[in-house]
């Protein structure tokens, strides 16, 4: 009989909460974790909860800077999570708004409220522990995705900056 290992859990928060807690520890320094999150070479290899990567990456890593990550496009429309950076401090915090947006060929857009994202990188040891704050996502559903998502993509990255 195989048993499955379950997926290693970083989501602390309950799920549907507000707001949504992610923490980790990294096997990596903080400056190594930090350019994770920013430099779009490395954007693309993770920020994505399943297998793939993102369609493409955009970073203006300046405050008032924009982010864009487009997650899919297809002929009809584009999906993609974009915001603009409040406070950069780099290694140790990173904070952004954050949108979901669609964008249809036709030039109409729809997108959720801006919420806000608080990462911290904290080096312990040769380590980095990471948490992240993902507040003011107005449904619980909504929540339960985003949450579920982090939880997905700080497993993919686990695993991208231990190489």
């Amino acid at each position: 009989m195989n048993v499955q290992q379950p997926a290693k859990e970083f989501l602390k928060s309950d799920p549907g909460q507000d707001p949504i807690i992610v923490e980790g520890m990294f096997q990596a320094d903080a400056t190594r974790v930090f350019k994770a999150f920013t430099a779009p070479e490395d954007v693309s290899c993770w920020f994505i909860p399943k297998a793939g990567g993102l369609e493409s990456v955009e970073i203006d890593l300046q405050v008032g800077g924009k982010w864009c990550f487009v997650i899919d496009r297809t002929q009809d429309k584009q999906i993609h999570f974009e915001g603009e950076y409040l406070v950069i401090d780099p290694p140790n915090r990173l904070e952004f708004s954050w949108r979901h947006v669609q964008e249809f060929n036709d030039g109409t857009r729809e997108a959720t409220d801006t919420s806000k994202v608080a990462v911290t990188f904290t080096q312990v040891g040769k380590a980095t522990e990471v948490r992240l704050c993902h507040e003011a996502i107005k449904s619980e559903d909504a929540r339960q995705g985003v949450g579920s998502g982090w939880n997905g993509c700080f497993g993919r990255l686990v695993d991208f900056v231990s190489k």
